[in-house]
């Protein structure tokens, strides 16, 4: 968990505001990990809760275990219990927050967190009047986006007025000054912009840290990865389907070639209960950036879920298609507005070129590691002037997690080959089945 040293400087920066920031850094740089080291280091701004998107709960959890947190409590669902005492950190999504309202107030806790807080720029919204009701007198206040305004000046006030009331009072004078309002036949507009330099000039002084990609890249390596949880759609499912596989791995006497089977049922399983989840994380990354992502999976049956149901308009490339069609869809991901890819790990691995996007996710895990890197860079090629982040979205508690620990532990080793396949796929599943038993 070591920082970079814009981190570093961050994590200072948000001392010297006193601990109300907008920290609006690119996505991938590291927000979570600054405002968790802010907390570290600041005892008097713990206990912590964090609101943030439901897609990267268990993302908040995993960084926060990592950075040495040992009681971390999780709120899911719309029935609302008591939090057990000594928890340094209680983390929620924005769409549970007015439910939780009350207990929360209980909690007494010293910072929030809103991440996305662009989550937040509706003031008539439900989650809105729940999140300003709950910063009433909070002392330390951090709201992290990587696109504080997704479309005018008029969605910055609402987390402005959380963080700097002295300086943003009132949405009125704010409109007047840099929304170019004006009455229109329906009414006030407030959609437009004016004075936006003195707004940015102004945002520095007084409340904001803003660092792009290209502003950081020297300390940055070309590609970064990470594990992004997700939860099981049907969790009950997945356990009894593991039971079964114990009890028919134990009656064929630990035969591999049985269990080779029984582990790609598995897998296969918790890709599809974990659907939902990659459908929200990938709409939710979408919204907020503007940039392109490339996610790959094995199955056609992932493939086609994914595509049927992100709201994104995509383009796809996998085994069924013909070679025209293939060069069609790299081209439109590669020169149209089209935001979102969703290919084979083997048919579009290796031979394209995609560095359209920076972002990649992978939805399935290979068997040979080589075959993820292949897939990482297409991405990462002559042409991308951005640091490549790499995310592995990984079921919680499945044989996913098990998969990904012996694959981390093979990719020094593959890193150093010229084609990857130096692992053996049976001692990579030798090992997985190790972990099971």
């Amino acid at each position: 968990m070591k920082l970079y040293p814009y981190q570093q400087e961050g994590v200072k920066r948000i001392k010297e505001f006193g601990g109300r920031i907008l920290l609006a850094d690119d996505m991938g740089l590291g927000k979570t990990i600054q405002a968790l080291t802010y907390l570290q280091q600041t005892p008097k701004a713990k206990p912590a809760i964090v609101v943030c998107p439901a897609s990267v709960k268990f993302v908040w959890e995993q960084e926060a275990t990592l950075a040495g947190y040992k009681q971390i409590k999780v709120l899911n669902g719309q029935t609302p219990s008591k939090i057990p005492t000594g928890m340094d950190l209680v983390i929620l999504n924005y769409d549970i927050l007015q439910h939780w309202l009350p207990i929360l107030k209980q909690f007494k806790a010293k910072t929030i967190i809103f991440d996305e807080a662009h989550f937040l720029k509706n003031i008539r919204s439900k989650r809105y009047a729940a999140a300003k009701q709950l910063s009433k007198r909070i002392p330390y206040i951090l709201a992290l986006s990587g696109t504080p305004i997704t479309n005018r000046p008029a969605e910055f006030w609402p987390v402005l007025n959380m963080l700097r009331p002295k300086f943003y009072p009132a949405f009125w004078p704010f409109a007047e000054t840099y929304c170019n309002l004006k009455k229109g036949y329906w009414g006030w507009d407030w959609s437009g912009a004016t004075n936006i330099d003195d707004l940015n000039k102004n945002l520095i002084e007084q409340v904001m840290i803003r660092r792009r990609k290209e502003d950081v890249l020297k300390d940055l390596p070309a590609k970064q990865r990470r594990v992004v949880p997700c939860e099981l759609e049907h969790p009950s499912e997945y356990k009894k389907a593991v039971t079964d596989f114990r009890q028919q791995l134990n009656s064929q006497g630990g035969q591999s070639a049985v269990g080779l089977v029984m582990v790609g049922s598995l897998l296969r399983l918790a890709a599809e209960l974990k659907i939902k989840a990659m459908e929200r994380w990938i709409d939710e990354h979408l919204e907020s950036t503007d940039g392109k992502l490339v996610v790959f999976a094995k199955h056609h049956k992932i493939i086609d879920a994914l595509r049927e149901k992100c709201q994104c308009k995509s383009v796809q490339l996998d085994g069924r298609m013909s070679q025209k069609e293939r060069e069609a869809s790299v081209m439109e991901f590669q020169h149209s507005n089209i935001r979102l890819f969703i290919g084979n790990i083997q048919a579009a691995g290796v031979g394209i070129t995609l560095t359209a996007a920076s972002t990649v996710a992978f939805a399935e895990l290979d068997w040979v590691p080589g075959n993820m890197m292949q897939a990482e860079d297409r991405c990462h090629r002559i042409g991308q002037k951005s640091t490549v982040w790499v995310n592995y979205l990984i079921a919680k508690n499945t044989i996913e997690e098990s998969v990904c620990r012996v694959l981390r532990k093979k990719q020094d080793v593959v890193s150093r080959t010229v084609d990857g396949e130096t692992q053996d796929k049976f001692d990579i599943f030798q090992e997985i089945l190790g972990e099971l038993k």
